[in-house]
């Protein structure tokens, strides 16, 4: 209910240095088995150096992520809102951001890194994960109701039909999204349609723009292109998914 997956990456080394990843709401927590750290370049291409273990919070962003390098990562991909059964702090504050895992989980998270490299499969490894997280759950183990409501209607619904519906004054429902899901209900809305619009481009044969756009829920096609530019940083006749990878993740042009 709170966990998309968990998941194994070993031997990763792609032809690219580095890849464009891309905002779709979640929380990802992600360790690095191998000596080198991880390392991560915000949209000022500022380098983030943060160790073996972090938390991307959600993001309305994107980042890259360096790949010159051999990598060994295994992690937690939670589905929008779920890591909040796991820690207290309200998730507005991880928006946009990447902070090591011990800033929440303190000396457990070397543990943890410790224990996942004693194991000797994936298979052993995800039980780690999994005893390890279940140690932190907060109870009940419960998604406020409003929020689980809006979270499966603004896949297919504005923000104003949404609200309608849940009878909360739109300042006191917008504070609790932004605690529970880390953004505000517009910006989850938008990034829905961002990812509707990445997932259409790569599963279309013939791309038809205007048709995209449409579909997705934009108004025209210079809504649909201005907005993909502000998720991505490029244009959408640049996205280039990863074979084998999330759509989230994408070619760096140039």
């Amino acid at each position: 209910m709170f966990i998309e997956c968990f998941w194994y990456m070993q031997g990763y080394y792609p032809s690219h240095s580095r890849e464009l990843a891309l905002p779709d709401g979640s929380v990802e927590v992600v360790i690095n088995l191998g000596e080198e750290q991880v390392r991560l370049f915000n949209r000022e291409n500022k380098e983030l150096l943060l160790g073996h273990t972090i938390i991307c919070g959600p993001h309305v962003d994107y980042f890259v992520i360096e790949t010159a390098k051999e990598a060994t990562t295994i992690g937690i991909h939670f589905k929008p809102g779920g890591i909040r059964m796991f820690m207290k702090e309200p998730l507005f504050e991880l928006l946009n951001t990447h902070v090591s895992l011990d800033t929440f989980w303190g000396a457990t998270a070397n543990e943890l890194r410790d224990e996942l490299l004693a194991a000797r499969t994936p298979e052993v490894m995800f039980r780690v994960l999994e005893q390890r997280l279940l140690s932190f759950a907060l109870l009940p183990m419960e998604q406020n109701p409003s929020v689980h409501y809006a979270l499966k209607e603004l896949r297919h619904s504005r923000v104003s039909e949404v609200m309608e519906h849940i009878g909360m004054s739109h300042r006191k429902f917008n504070q609790l999204f932004k605690e529970e899901i880390g953004m505000t209900p517009k910006q989850f809305n938008r990034i829905y349609r961002f990812q509707e619009a990445m997932r259409m481009i790569g599963n279309g044969d013939k791309i038809i723009w205007t048709d995209i756009a449409l579909a997705c829920g934009y108004y025209d096609q210079a809504h649909f292109i201005k907005d993909f530019q502000a998720f991505s940083g490029i244009n959408p006749t640049d996205y280039r998914s990863i074979s084998g990878r999330h759509q989230n993740h994408a070619v760096l042009p140039g």
